[in-house]
């Protein structure tokens, strides 16, 4: 599996968990870095169900919105689902502005909703 300063990796069952890491003090580079991580892990590993752990997440930059959409595109591509879970109001508000709620990105409350949905 790929190491990453950015997140972790657990495996449960048939769903592979991805869990950020505090991204309050990111700088463009380590976006870009997460970015790289995250991309190459998944086309490594193409996961059938990648469950991404929000929580830590204080900031909703482009960087990051790329990234997840770079790797929900692989997941799909490889007939996987990727679902979003523990997002913050302000998370969940700037992905409902740019409309990818329910078009793109499937998001729920908790890891046990994402995981049972």
């Amino acid at each position: 599996m790929t190491k990453s300063d950015y997140f972790r990796v657990e495996q449960r069952d048939d769903a592979t968990i991805i869990r950020f890491g505090d991204t309050s003090r990111f700088e463009t580079d380590d976006y870009a870095r997460l970015q790289r991580d995250l991309v190459t892990f998944v086309e490594r590993e193409l996961p059938r169900k990648l469950l991404v752990d929000m929580a830590q997440v204080a900031y909703c930059s482009t960087a990051l919105i790329n990234s997840l959409l770079m790797a929900e595109r692989r997941v799909r591509g490889a007939t996987g689902v990727m679902k979003l879970f523990g997002l913050n109001d302000y998370m969940r508000e700037t992905l409902e502005r740019l409309k990818l709620i329910g078009t793109i990105f499937s998001i729920y409350a908790d890891e046990a909703a994402a995981d049972s949905a």
